[in-house]
């Protein structure tokens, strides 16, 4: 029960304070910051596909045309380094008709090593570049195709608006016998129709990558927050039910505390009954039945009157006898203005003193200001224990520790008697004795624990908690 009390619900650890927002919040948080990187990185990739996709159709397009005309006046390459002079004027024409047909804007012809055979600016003719990527993917029978614009050095040849854009295509020439790539056709069109279309495919899909994330996010937020409903609502219910559940805890505590108070109250009225009791034994029927003694001592009868009169003072002994050694059980002996191992050993000097036996003691670590209450139980439970290790043992190897952990009072009484029989009628007796000393402990929230077998002796160990007087309810 002391440990319930400590119960306390901490939600929200530290260093988490973001917690204390709800789920369908902290889902907003999270999935907005995941679905927008996620959008944003696959509009990307779409973007980059559809603008690769539509740069290499419309380049295939206008390469399957252009080296249709072109690649006849190129055959020379197969053999030689350079055209000859008929295939150069052939060529010559054949580009301008390109060039005004389809409004291209530049055309170079490359060997496998960077030279120039041919281009529109004459000035580059017969010089030699390193060879670009593009060019080593035409060089290895692939069309290669990149938007550019203008402002591209080899782009320069005609006076052309430094935004305008360019589709740079790389087209393999084959030879017509072998199919080898003799050379490479390079050229620049105008793209400013493509453009504009792949832009609006562009804007398309940026559009429908949000309105699926948009749908998407919509409803998984719908879940979540009907979750997050149901989770506020057991919140608030677990909340009040703890709420609740301290309340009981304080009643149930201040109810134990209360029926512990009882029970450390009957105790010492039981206490001051039983010695109110003693004392009324000792001064009524055992002065009374003493005075009888006394009178019949000085009766002197003789023949059959002389035994009766001997049976009645014999009847009378007996019974003053029984009531003194009674009253010798009733009454504690006075401990109230002792220690607890003053009192204890108070007790046990008592008994040696009354059955001239001999008991083992050990006592340590006891706490000095031990309640009352405590205090009379402890000393009750030794002297009933030793008085039936006395009754059942003969007094063999009594022996009384009393110890203290801090936190309990341990006092053990053991014997070296026969132990507990298995009789039913010797059973029923110690079961009697030990469910009243099992009762006193009990009733101020001690334990009481026996262990004891035919031929090996009894040991009865009580265990008290310090904080058993401490709560006043």
């Amino acid at each position: 029960m002391h440990a319930l009390q400590n119960i306390s619900i901490d939600l929200e650890p530290e260093g988490f304070h973001w917690l204390r927002h709800n789920l369908a919040r902290q889902f907003i948080l999270v999935a907005f910051g995941v679905l927008l990187v996620g959008m944003f990185t696959l509009g990307t990739w779409v973007t980059r596909r559809i603008e690769t996709g539509v740069a290499e159709t419309s380049a295939a397009s206008a390469a399957l045309y252009i080296n249709s005309l072109l690649a006849p006046h190129l055959q020379d390459l197969a053999s030689r380094d350079s055209l000859s002079e008929t295939s150069a004027e052939a060529l010559n024409g054949a580009i301008e008709s390109i060039v005004a047909k389809m409004d291209v804007a530049s055309v170079k012809i490359w060997n496998d090593d960077g030279f120039v055979i041919y281009s529109t600016d004459r000035s580059i003719i017969g010089k030699t570049f390193p060879l670009t990527p593009e060019l080593k993917r035409a060089w290895g029978g692939a069309i290669a195709a990149e938007f550019a614009n203008s402002s591209h050095d080899e782009a320069s040849a005609r006076d052309i608006d430094a935004d305008t854009p360019l589709l740079e295509v790389y087209v393999p020439v084959r030879d017509a016998k072998s199919g080898k790539v003799i050379a490479v056709l390079e050229f620049y069109d105008f793209a400013e129709e493509i453009e504009s279309q792949l832009s609006k495919a562009e804007w398309h899909s940026w559009a429908m990558t949000a309105l699926v994330t948009i749908a998407m996010m919509t409803a998984l937020f719908s879940i979540v927050a009907n979750g997050s409903r149901t989770i506020d609502e057991q919140r608030v219910s677990l909340t009040h039910r703890v709420a609740q559940l301290s309340e009981l805890l304080k009643q149930n505590e201040a109810l134990r505390s209360r029926v512990e108070r009882a029970a450390r109250n009957a105790t010492e009225d039981n206490e001051k009954f039983i010695r109110r009791l003693g004392y009324d034994l000792h001064d009524g029927p055992a002065q009374l039945i003493g005075l009888a003694l006394l009178r019949l001592d000085a009766l002197n009868l003789s023949g059959h009157d002389g035994d009766n009169l001997a049976t009645i003072r014999g009847a009378l002994s007996d019974a003053l006898s029984d009531i003194r050694n009674f009253c010798a059980g009733l009454l504690l002996p006075e401990v109230h203005n002792m220690t607890l191992t003053g009192a204890l050993l108070h007790i046990i000097r008592d008994h040696e003193r009354r059955t001239r036996t001999k008991v083992s003691c050990t006592i340590a670590d006891l706490p000095p200001d031990a309640p009352q209450f405590m205090k009379v139980c402890l000393c009750r439970f030794v002297q009933e224990a030793l008085n039936n290790a006395f009754r059942h043992a003969g007094g063999q190897g009594q022996q009384v520790s009393a110890w203290s952990d801090g936190v309990s009072i341990m006092v053990e009484v053991a014997d070296e008697g026969p132990g507990m029989s298995s009789d039913p009628s010797y059973e029923g007796r110690i079961q009697l004795g030990l469910t009243g000393l099992r009762d006193r402990i009990e009733s101020i929230g001690g334990i009481l624990s026996v262990a004891s077998r035919p031929g090996t002796g009894t040991r009865l160990l009580a265990s008290l908690p310090l904080n058993s007087g401490e709560s006043n309810g």
